[in-house]
Parts: structure tokens; C-alpha cells; sequence
């Protein structure tokens, strides 16, 4: 039999009283953790009433195997105390939830860490941070996030992670994918890199707002490692926030990317890496890519799809890649690009290697043929592509 403990303690109201006067009252933190401590052994939950818990130190949730539920995302609101600025929950014990409520991080870096395998956030909305929102460090395989509302701040400068999940450069051993599944991500985006991931059914919408800068809504794989393993599939990515940002960039790794609805960015709707050790690319809809006219690549990354030189083992297939704008600025469906003359030193200078483009509409971009291959691709397959002048590579 399940055992549950109900909670309601130390109640906060924030008091409006003017610009710049921020009044609240207690630390609900000490109460969380007797109220941890004094659960059974035999997997209980913790539910925490409706109400406001204003967290002024770091809440450690332990113990494995647990469930932390408030009463609802808005109901159950932990909110940081601004004299805090660590972490605001570190989930500590394995396979452990937390669900049901809001994190509000009032201006903190850092909000949640699922730091143990396992571990799961489950409809939760996690809001106003500067850097991360919900982090899974290196080691903490087989956690899953999902049905979370996730919105960044998209005035700050160097930018936030909604998702953050990186394992580094080490070989990682067979393990239980990390799982981000019918999120709602905005003003942020997701970073994963090292190890198996599962991304899908998940929105995103007007991320990756950092001036200047470039990269994807969805930023997979680091560009200088072959060790992530991720399966990208039935997300809908829309409205780039930056005009340099593209919809989902992949490093380094192996890929497949399925059944992705992606729209309106600057620079390519999917960006496949130098290091890209095999990418399947399949039955996408990718539309008004490369409004970022200035994009200083060559050929520049204005396509529905652009493939760099040195990925390997490449099919893309039956995807949909137009512009529907009254002005086009989705040059190319597809691009491949060569070996330049001078490559980037960073990166292996391969021509990519092992193409198959087949079965792709490529009608509706400004140029009509659609397909721009310059990879000099040994091994290379195109076949079956509209409009059939997108054969003739």
C-alpha cells in the first residue's frame, strides 16, 4: 500500500508595495525537509497544498523513489527568496518525481537538477531563470522530463537553457535514454549532447533569442563529439526568436530525426554537423528557412536542410521543404556544401561521405530545382525527389 502525507506549511504571500519593494515572508525549505525526513521507507508521496513556499536555500530531495506533488502547475508555487542564489531543488535520490507545480525561479540561475537515474519532472512549469532551467547532469541516465511548461527570459543577454542535459566528451556505456517528451519550451531551448536521447512531441517556439548569436531551437550533439545517440521525432519547432537561429542544429553523433514540423527561421530548418557519424533525416516539413539574408556561410545556410562537410552516412528522405511566403527566402531544400579551399582547422577536412537523398518534395523554394549538392559525395544515391531536376546531381 502506498502511503501519502499531505503538507501544508509555511505559507508565503508575496505583498505588492511599490517598484523595487519585494516583501515575503519565512523559508519554507527546513519544513520540506523534516517533512522528507519523517516519511515512511515503503515509496510515499509528499503532497504540498496549494499555496506559496518561498525557497531560501537549496531543497535536497534524497531520498529514492519518492513523489513530490503539489496541487497543481499555479496552485503550488515554490518561489526563490531574492537573498538566495544557488540551485533552487536538487533531486538527490534515484528514481524520484516531482510534479504538480510551479517553480518559479524569481531571477535565480539555476532552478531544478535531476541529478540521480531516473529521476523524472512531470508537469511542472519552471520559469524565470537566466540560465537553466531543468539540468541533467552527466550521469543521471534514464531520467525523463515531460508535460513541463519551460519559458525563459528572452531580453537576457548571453541567453538560457529550458533543457540542459551534457555528458562530455567521455565514452558513455549503454544506458537508459534520457527522455523529453510534450513540453512546451519557449523564450529558452534545449541543449542535450553525450549519450542517448529521445526528444518528441515536444513545442518550442521563439527560442534561442541570444543577439548575435547563432544555433538552433533545438541544439543536439557538441559539435566535437561522436558519443550522442539521439531519436528526434513529431516535435513542432516554430518562430525562431534570434534572426541567425535555425530549428534543430546536430554536432557530433547519430541521429535520427522523424516527422518534425518545423517553420520560420533564420538560417537552416535542420543543421546536420561536421561529426555527424550517420544522420537520418525522414518525412519532415520544413518551410521559410534563411531569413537571415547576412548569413556569412557559403554556400549560406539558407535551406530547409544543410548538410556541412565531414558528416557521414546521410539519408535524407521524403521530407517537404518550401517557402509560402509572398517573398521567399528559403534558398535551397536541401544543400550539401564541399571541402573548402581553407577548412575550419577545429574539424577533419572530409568530404562528406555516403548520401542518400530520395524521395523528397523540393518544390517552393527560390530556386526551383530544389537540391543544391555540392559535396562531391562518394557512394552517393538521388533518386525519385520533386521536381525531377532535383535528380540531376
Amino acid at each position: 500500500m502506498r502511503l501519502t502525507v499531505s503538507i501544508a506549511l509555511a505559507v508565503t504571500f508575496v505583498v505588492s508595495c511599490g517598484p523595487g519593494c519585494y516583501a515575503i515572508t519565512n523559508d519554507s525549505v527546513p519544513a520540506l525537509a523534516k517533512a522528507l525526513s519523517d516519511l515512511p521507507p515503503d515509496g510515499p508521496v509528499l503532497d504540498l497544498a496549494e499555496g506559496t513556499y518561498t525557497i531560501g536555500s537549496t531543497w535536497r530531495i534524497s531520498k529514492p523513489g519518492i513523489t513530490i506533488r503539489g496541487a497543481g502547475i499555479g496552485k503550488t508555487v515554490l518561489i526563490r527568496d531574492p537573498q538566495f542564489d544557488g540551485i533552487m531543488v536538487n533531486v538527490d535520490g534515484m528514481n524520484s518525481t516531482i510534479t504538480g507545480l510551479t517553480l518559479d525561479g524569481n531571477g535565480t540561475a539555476r532552478v531544478i537538477f535531476l541529478n540521480r537515474p531516473g529521476d523524472v519532472a512531470d508537469t511542472i512549469e519552471v520559469k524565470n531563470f537566466t540560465q537553466i532551467g531543468v539540468a541533467v547532469p552527466a550521469l543521471a541516465f534514464g531520467c525523463h522530463i515531460s508535460h513541463c511548461v519551460v519559458s525563459g527570459n528572452q531580453d537576457l543577454p548571453l541567453g538560457s537553457m529550458a533543457i540542459w542535459h551534457d555528458a562530455g566528451k567521455r565514452p558513455l556505456p549503454t544506458s537508459d535514454p534520457l527522455i523529453i517528451d510534450h513540453n512546451e519550451v519557449t523564450g529558452s531551448g534545449i541543449y542535450c549532447t553525450g549519450g542517448p536521447v529521445k526528444i518528441e512531441y515536444n513545442h518550442l517556439s521563439r527560442n534561442h533569442c541570444v543577439a548575435g548569436g547563432g544555433g538552433g531551437q533545438m541544439d543536439i550533439g557538441n559539435a566535437f563529439t561522436t558519443n550522442t545517440v539521439a531519436t528526434i521525432t513529431n516535435n513542432t519547432i516554430v518562430d525562431g526568436c534570434n534572426i541567425k537561429s535555425g530549428g534543430i542544429e546536430m554536432g557530433g553523433g547519430t541521429f535520427t530525426v522523424e516527422n518534425n514540423t518545423i517553420r520560420n527561421h533564420g538560417t537552416a530548418g535542420i543543421g546536420v554537423g561536421h561529426n555527424a557519424v550517420r544522420a537520418v533525416i525522414r518525412a519532415n516539413t520544413i518551410s521559410n528557412s534563411g531569413r537571415y539574408l547576412a548569413d556569412k556561410n557559403k554556400p549560406q545556410a539558407r535551406a530547409g536542410i544543410y548538410v556541412v562537410y565531414g558528416a557521414a552516412n546521410v539519408e535524407i528522405s521524403g521530407n517537404r521543404c518550401f517557402d509560402d511566403q509572398p517573398s521567399k527566402t528559403q534558398t535551397w531544400g536541401i544543400i550539401l556544401t564541399s571541402l573548402p579551399m581553407r577548412p575550419d582547422p577545429r574539424f577533419a577536412a572530409r568530404a562528406t561521405d555516403h548520401v542518400v537523398i530520395k524521395e523528397n518534395d523540393l518544390r517552393g523554394n527560390i530556386h526551383p530545382e530544389g537540391l543544391l549538392d555540392e559535396s562531391g559525395a562518394r557512394d552517393r544515391i538521388t533518386a525519385g525527389n520533386l521536381p525531377p531536376q532535383a535528380n540531376r546531381h
